[in-house]
């Protein structure tokens, strides 16, 4: 996560905003107390993703209340939140799963997720996007070579054969 110490903004790359404890939410979000004591509307004026450059497009969800906008990339699927969303939404995050699954529901289902490793998030090396741990392809030798391969005799058949 990435914050903008002008605006308070806060930059969330493919899979980041979810996972974060919604306590977090107040440890993370204040820059400058002042800003964040009145909402910010999102701005009317054409944002860009700070990663890919592609336009920022408003994040609809019915269920989100209207006090919470995020602004979401098309291509790398970053989100955008203005000064002080990041802590409201963390705060409707956590009042709706309260809501919604009981405290030994919870229990249960972190017990199951922490005991599958396919269910855990990695940081990519550039620490740029965040990817799902996915199986292992023991194969990749083979399908190497047979891809070197593969484009060799191509060439070779494209200087035997004339076009």
């Amino acid at each position: 996560m990435d914050q903008c110490p002008k605006c308070g903004g806060i930059w969330c790359d493919r899979w980041e905003l979810f996972p974060i404890a919604p306590e977090e939410g107040s440890r993370i979000d204040p820059v400058d107390e002042d800003l964040l004591k009145s909402a910010a509307p999102v701005n009317k004026k054409t944002l860009y993703c700070p990663r890919c450059r592609d336009r920022l497009q408003p994040f609809k969800d019915p269920l989100l209340p209207p006090e919470i906008q995020l602004q979401r990339c098309r291509r790398c699927d970053g989100i955008w939140l203005n000064r002080g969303t990041f802590g409201r939404f963390k705060q409707w995050q956590k009042k709706t799963r309260m809501e919604k699954m009981p405290a030994d529901e919870r229990v249960r289902k972190l017990a199951e997720s922490y005991s599958d490793p396919k269910s855990w998030v990695t940081t990519g090396t550039r620490g740029i996007f965040a990817y799902p741990r996915g199986e292992e392809n023991e194969d990749w030798p083979a399908a190497t070579v047979k891809g070197a391969l593969s484009l060799i005799l191509q060439a070779l058949l494209r200087l035997v054969l004339p076009l």
